[in-house]
């Protein structure tokens, strides 16, 4: 496809090859701009996932503090 635009181009002139040029550079850095976009998404979202479950640990440690709140308020109190 590329070389059909290329060959196009080329009956119409330098600046139609050029015009063509850029288009084809600028789809082609965009595709791996999005590229990179993606995995940085992913490493995003693995870092998140992580970050969750860590968060996980300190709602079970408050839930044991709470209990052992208790326990110490349960003997202060005969």
């Amino acid at each position: 496809m590329e070389g059909k635009l290329l060959d196009i181009a080329l009956s119409q002139g330098i600046w139609a090859v050029v015009a063509v040029f850029l288009l084809v550079y600028i789809a082609k850095s965009i595709e791996k701009r999005d590229e990179k976009q993606e995995k940085r998404e992913e490493n995003y979202q693995a870092l998140i996932n992580e970050l969750v479950a860590k968060f996980s640990i300190l709602d079970n440690i408050q839930a044991d503090i709470e209990q052992v709140k208790a326990y110490f308020q349960k003997i202060k109190a005969p």
